[in-house]
């Protein structure tokens, strides 16, 4: 067996080794992961797809006005708006399975309102909507078993909400520009745009450093995509115009990858018959459509994913003796739960050794396993190695835990 040096380092120092993951999909995460509405069929219907735009899947076969949905974090539900309670205007929000079945009304309120945008919180306990049910539009927020509705802001006009990673706060458009609120309402409204004349459809970054937005602002108001620091510092438009076309050119409704590598947004291009769901990466290049037709195709949402949660880890063996230098192999066991990939990846990704060692003393084997030498200082309390161990999940998104393996300085420690 053939194997690769990773030691001789000084104490303290971390190696990461076997990080990538060959034939990973650029656009990743897990299967079905993206919602969106079209009007494909005739009439607004929910589907979704895989993050490379592949397995379209219709989920919503009815002739109601079905639309904005968004996936639990969980996979399990999607929330979306309808107006199949009254028709016309009036919508109302509904919650069903991922699959379509078992469709229920969250809320109920009297025709000709409006409740829409429905965004799950990222732990999935609360549902943030626009509704207009007392004039202009505001936020409320409610269960996803219909309970505990609650009115979030009470001033101007707020819609479109967007949580931040940490469910502390929304971003919303407040008359025409971004602002982020926080949902208890202990510090006040903080406005992150001025250039107008319109700014909207937020949606944070998952590690919430950046927001991407939708902006008018550019010569001839065109709908673009922007993106900004979380305290509204450094705007950029990454979907500058390229045509001169009129109404050929418009991008909207931004939603991030949970890797935070990519963007995808709602665009009218040249030649294209109506507006397409599009993916580019985070700093605006590599645009390419996710879907192709005649009809229109809007507002995409990524299902908000978590890092892999590491519940157990061990070490066999995990003391080292006797210290004669000979080479021991050793295997790491991971207990791991994700939410989104049945089977992230482990590995180990890197050691350390709290003495100071002048040649090779750990080499890779596998994944999760190393040959370590079972060797210590002549002074000392013993060696300690502690290794690193990397869970990965199919949306790119990792933790990290580390485990020792002892070489004692004597048989009784």
């Amino acid at each position: 067996m053939t194997r690769k040096t990773v030691g001789g380092l000084l104490p303290g120092t971390l190696l990461l080794v076997l990080l990538s993951a060959p034939g990973a999909r650029a656009q990743s995460g897990p299967p079905s992961s993206i919602a969106f509405h079209s009007n494909r069929a005739g009439n607004n219907n929910i589907y979704v797809m895989n993050p490379d735009g592949s397995d379209q899947i219709r989920i919503t076969p009815d002739t109601s006005n079905n639309q904005r949905a968004d996936i639990s974090p969980d996979g399990k539900q999607i929330v979306f708006a309808s107006n199949r309670a009254g028709g016309g205007s009036h919508f109302e929000i509904f919650v069903m399975n991922a699959d379509g079945s078992d469709v229920r009304q969250l809320t109920f309120t009297p025709a000709a309102n409006t409740n829409t945008w429905p965004r799950w919180s990222p732990t999935g306990d609360w549902i943030a909507f626009q509704s207009n049910v007392g004039g202009a539009f505001q936020i409320h927020a409610i269960r996803p078993d219909g309970s505990a509705q609650r009115q979030l802001t009470d001033s101007a006009i707020n819609q479109f909400p967007a949580w931040s990673p940490d469910g502390t706060r929304l971003a919303v458009r407040r008359d025409a520009d971004i602002y982020v609120i926080d949902v208890t309402g202990a510090s006040d409204p903080v406005r992150l745009t001025t250039a107008g004349p319109l700014n909207q459809m937020a949606a944070w970054s998952p590690d919430g450093t950046r927001i991407a937005f939708m902006s008018t602002r550019e010569p001839g108001n065109y709908p673009s995509v922007f993106v900004m620091n979380a305290d509204g510092t450094g705007q950029i438009n990454l979907t500058p115009k390229m045509d001169t076309g009129t109404g050929t050119w418009t991008s909207r409704a931004p939603a991030w990858s949970p890797d935070g590598e990519y963007i995808y947004f709602t665009g009218l291009r040249p030649g294209m018959p109506g507006e397409q769901i599009h993916v580019m990466r985070a700093d605006g290049s590599d645009q390419t459509p996710l879907t192709v037709g005649p009809a229109v195709s809007a507002e995409a949402t990524f299902r908000q994913v978590r890092a892999p949660v590491i519940t157990s880890v061990s070490a066999t063996p995990n003391v080292l003796w006797p210290a004669n230098g000979r080479v021991i192999s050793v295997s790491v066991a991971v207990g791991v739960s994700d939410d989104s990939d049945p089977a992230p990846a482990c590995r180990i990704t890197g050691v350390t050794s709290n003495e100071s060692i002048a040649g090779p003393a750990w080499w890779a084997t596998g994944p999760l396993t190393i040959d370590l030498l079972a060797q210590r200082s002549g002074v000392g309390a013993g060696r300690v190695y502690t290794l690193a161990v990397t869970c990965t999940n199919s949306s790119k998104l990792s933790s990290t835990t580390t485990v020792d393996v002892t070489v004692p300085h004597d048989q009784r420690k």
